[in-house]
């Protein structure tokens, strides 16, 4: 049973992850597309990598919540309108780019806790490869990622079939240390 205070509470959400979603999509506007139209064709996931000082990579992985989910079209179609992209316009790698967000604000996400602590730092986003998004990222002892796996199928292709869009977001560790007489 979906409730008014629920309804809400992913109305709240929604406006959060467009805070985040809508000033990166200069980092992914390359894939935007006139005419494509890209469908989820799969359960997309979110990971987060870290490495720590005894260079040992741990990661915790998750994919958002049904009810964000749910509300995965009309945040595409709200952010591309906020983002000023042109009507008729889709990217495929959109969707990674608001699982990553999702993740960051569900508060019940494991790795939303955490990542308050490591989003303050520098970051580099970056589209990736099917192949690099198979292994695990190249981080420095401190460093973290966020990656995000989206399988689309692209509308305005199908005979294209399903391929992954996959996007990191890369946390570096402050490697400048300061000398305080």
């Amino acid at each position: 049973m979906t409730t008014d205070a629920t309804i809400t509470n992913i109305d709240h959400l929604l406006d959060e992850v467009l805070k985040l979603s809508v000033p990166l999509h200069a980092s992914i506007a390359d894939f935007d597309e006139p005419g494509a139209r890209y469908e989820l064709a799969g359960v997309p996931g979110v990971a987060l990598f870290e490495r720590d000082h005894a260079d040992v990579i741990s990661h915790v992985s998750s994919s958002p919540s049904p009810a964000l989910m749910e509300a995965i079209d009309d945040l595409r179609r709200r952010h591309l309108a906020a983002a000023n992209v042109a009507e008729g316009v889709d990217n495929s790698h959109l969707p990674s780019l608001l699982m990553m967000c999702m993740f960051l604000v569900e508060p019940g996400s494991k790795g939303a806790r955490h990542l308050r602590d490591i989003a303050v730092r520098p970051a580099v986003i970056a589209a990736l490869d099917e192949e690099a998004g198979k292994h695990d990222p190249d981080l420095e002892p401190h460093d973290a990622a966020l990656r995000a796996w989206t399988p689309l199928l692209a509308g305005h292709a199908p005979e294209a079939g399903v391929h992954p869009a996959i996007l990191e977001l890369r946390f570096a560790a402050n490697r400048y240390t300061r000398y305080v007489p």
